[in-house]
């Protein structure tokens, strides 16, 4: 029944998504931030978004970009000294911006890019969570002479990650329903009776520390050099953001209204520095709702944020071995990258198809291996600019299409001055 599938693909949804939570108060607690302060703040504020996102039909799960925290976190708080009250700052101020920005967007001609690089960015996706997924389950790791090497068979992690990867992908090609909801509960029942992961003693966590971050943001610093380097951050986000936001939200929303969906999410974004969050961002795994779809799917997942208040432990041990959020990745992947398969809007003309091959090939190639949507979407848009400019195609190359990629450069070269 479609409403056991909704059901069943929200809570899958929240569950792959939790680990984050503890993720980003972890990171953000090594900048100084209060960790019950900034994990209560991000799982209220993604149930907010995740229940708006709901009314207005976007069909998307929200949480904290662990790309934009881990940024402000290593980069500006802890590279640069300017501290967690800083980065909620720069948070706010790159927010405010966007959504201004992203306002104005409704009066510009011919805003929309070319048709090849929504294709291209849910191909991306696609590509990124698969490697996600075998990285995270350690069935591929880091080698000393070559990009990735299989994992060791003889790990835990990576034997019962590859079995509910298999277990996933059977019941997909068999076309069962929830396939990724009961991969996940198979491969955590499993591995929790295996005694791989367990509950603790103390298993709850009040929701506490809210007054520690609220409203806790510096706009500004006090001395010139670090004023420089809080601008170039802000600005530097402001295109980070932006290229996460259009990228996922093109991806993987239902709604068919970018420029709206990314307004939202800056909206969001501001409201959040406000209350002592980083940036939220469309969690990858909104691909599930390939196997179910309707509003039933997101207020289930709501409703496991409200629980996820109280359950902090449970959660962190849960991701100390994160088996079973390994087949909702990967099979997420799968998902995707067959919905991307099935419509392929390359163009007509030879030398066009070329530079837009090439270019989506970057994206495709980059996002995996940095992690990065600004990185690999920036550079696709500049490659795709040459590579048309040199086909002598330079003219059917959108306005927009040199804006950011203008954007972009300057994003490059400022960033690697400071």
């Amino acid at each position: 029944m479609r409403f056991g599938r909704d059901i069943f693909a929200g809570v899958t949804m929240a569950m792959a998504s939790l680990a984050i939570f503890t993720a980003a108060a972890s990171m953000l607690q090594q900048a100084g931030m209060d960790f019950a302060g900034s994990y209560t703040a991000g799982v209220l504020l993604s149930l907010a978004g995740t229940l708006w996102s709901a009314y207005k039909r976007y069909g998307v799960v929200l949480t904290p970009s662990l790309t934009a925290t881990g940024y402000l976190v290593f980069i500006v708080a802890i590279s640069h000294g300017l501290g967690w009250q800083a980065v909620l700052g720069i948070s706010f101020s790159a927010s405010l911006l966007g959504m201004l920005l992203w306002q104005g967007s409704t009066y510009l001609p011919r805003w929309n890019l070319p048709r090849i690089f929504p294709w291209g960015i849910k191909l991306a996706l696609a590509v990124f969570l698969i490697c996600l997924g075998l990285k995270m389950g350690r069935i591929v790791i880091n080698s000393p002479w070559q990009v990735t090497m299989l994992g060791d068979a003889a790990d835990s992690l990576m034997y019962w990650s590859m079995a509910g990867i298999v277990l996933t992908m059977a019941l997909l090609a068999g076309g069962w329903r929830s396939a990724l909801f009961s991969g996940m509960v198979v491969t955590g029942a499993v591995t929790f009776s295996e005694g791989f992961w367990v509950i603790p003693a103390a298993p709850f966590f009040l929701p506490e520390g809210l007054e520690k971050v609220f409203g806790q943001l510096s706009l500004g610093v006090s001395d010139v050099q670090n004023s420089a380097f809080y601008l170039v951050t802000v600005l530097s986000l402001l295109a980070m953001l932006s290229a996460i936001h259009w990228s996922t939200f093109s991806a993987l929303s239902r709604a068919g209204k970018p420029a709206e969906g990314v307004r939202f999410l800056f909206a969001l974004g501001t409201l959040g520095a406000l209350c002592g969050v980083p940036p939220l961002v469309i969690s990858p795994v909104s691909a599930v709702p390939a196997e179910g779809n309707g509003r039933r799917g997101l207020l289930a997942a709501a409703l496991l944020f409200v629980g996820a208040l109280f359950c902090e432990p449970i959660i962190a041990a849960m991701a100390a071995f994160p088996a079973m959020a390994v087949p909702v990745l990967v099979g997420s992947g799968f998902l995707l990258l067959l919905a991307a398969v099935q419509d392929c809007p390359l163009s007509e003309n030879a030398l066009e198809r070329r530079a837009e091959v090439l270019a989506i090939s970057v994206l495709v190639l980059l996002l995996p291996l940095t992690g990065n949507f600004a990185t690999a979407l920036g550079i696709s848009l500049i490659g795709y600019t040459l590579f048309m400019s040199m086909a002598g195609k330079f003219r059917q190359v959108a306005g927009i299409v040199w804006l950011i990629s203008g954007i972009f450069a300057l994003y490059y070269v400022y960033g690697s001055l400071f």
